[in-house]
């Protein structure tokens, strides 16, 4: 988790933007909507993913996708002589690391664990946070020193490295796999669940709290270098993303095992709306950094929750599916939030009218949810 296809393309793409734009001439507008597609292809393979993870089985999934990720990274830095090949090299990437996300590893933590499965997910996906924190600020320093497509290159090689060791020595498949019986494991299938308000409700939710958070955490750098800080300090903003992160998956993991988790969830989703306020209301640095606390908190969340309330309301039968449907809610909304949020800043003239429809788009996720909540209590 720590080097997933998120953490390079989405995170870590925040501190190519402004260097690809200087050494090409193209549009900074452009270069920073390519997040889109890369959410985008994700977004679409993540059903499929959940699907293959289903039927094959984590650890193979992992294997291959470790190799594959890598390749695709290495073509965006060699082949990305033109924006069109740039894009184009970039959706790939995103296509052959598609299952280096969380779901497949999701599915092996929740597949393991039961009595303390918030604590365990909160754990695993705290990585994630680290990745934010140290993986960013790692990749604007290759890029300072090699220049963006060697940086690419480095990446492709390095996750190579990490997760493929991983996924052929610490990967087992969870019993449910093993058993190869999936038709008596105890659940929804994918037809019964989409028959279901809440699961409606939680994926609106998923995406809304992940298109406002992650619109305004990986907008940051580039709100930085607006402000006036140099590039180091424009990158170093996501380590105070990542640290967030890794603090509120650690506690809030704990917490989903002790406490009413979609009320708690509910509560930890108003996170982008302060970040986002306080970005709108105010001037220089240190507000910026504040906001990417908050920031950090929302995606934190909703990592955890994802899994552990998919898993409670529909069981294990069809979770590869189910979690994959909802990843890519998650996805899409990593993607389309920080290419919106460019696209209506209009190269930084109007942030703060942005910054309060986000706010305002932020809030609905919680609602979704505390909605979700009633549905099921006017059931039982």
């Amino acid at each position: 988790m720590y080097l997933s296809i998120g953490i390079v393309l989405i995170y870590g793409f925040s501190v190519f933007i402004v260097p690809i734009a200087e050494d090409t001439g193209w549009d900074r507008t452009v270069v920073a909507a390519v997040v889109a597609p890369i959410a985008i292809v994700n977004g679409l393979m993540s059903p499929v993913v959940g699907a293959l993870t289903d039927r094959f089985g984590p650890r193979r999934v992992l294997t291959v996708s470790s190799v594959s990720m890598a390749v695709g990274l290495i073509g965006v830095g060699i082949l990305s002589q033109s924006l069109t090949a740039f894009i184009a090299a970039v959706a790939v990437a995103s296509l052959m690391g598609a299952a280096q996300t969380g779901v497949p590893y999701t599915y092996v933590v929740v597949g393991w664990f039961s009595a303390r499965r918030g604590l365990a997910l909160g754990i695993m996906l705290s990585f994630v946070g680290l990745g934010i924190a140290t993986v960013p600020p790692f990749l604007a320093f290759l890029i300072s020193q090699w220049g963006w497509r060697l940086a690419f290159v480095a990446a492709g090689l390095v996750s190579m490295a990490v997760t493929l060791p991983v996924a052929l020595f610490a990967i087992r498949d969870p019993p449910v796999v093993q058993k190869g019986d999936r038709l008596r494991a105890e659940g929804c299938t994918v037809p019964q669940a989409v028959r279901t308000a809440s699961f409606w409700l939680m994926l609106a939710a998923f995406f809304l709290n992940y298109f406002a958070a992650a619109a305004g955490s990986i907008s940051l750098p580039v709100v930085l270098a607006d402000r006036g800080a140099d590039t180091a300090r424009s990158a170093l903003v996501m380590s105070f993303v990542g640290l967030s992160f890794i603090v509120m998956r650690l506690g809030f993991g704990a917490l989903l095992d002790r406490f009413p988790p979609i009320p708690l969830t509910s509560l930890a989703f108003l996170s982008p709306v302060a970040g986002h306020c306080i970005l709108l209301s105010s001037e220089g640095l240190v507000p910026v950094y504040v906001s990417a606390v908050f920031f950090g908190l929302a995606t934190g969340a909703e990592g955890d929750a994802i899994g552990y309330l998919l898993s409670k309301r529909f069981g294990m039968r069809s979770f590869g599916k189910l979690f994959g449907i909802n990843y890519m809610g998650l996805t899409m909304g990593a993607g389309l939030g920080p290419a919106c949020l460019h696209i209506m800043a209009s190269g930084g003239t109007r942030y703060v009218e942005t910054f309060m429809i986000f706010a305002g788009i932020a809030v609905i996720a919680p609602i979704l949810l505390m909605l979700d909540g009633r549905t099921r209590s006017l059931k039982r």
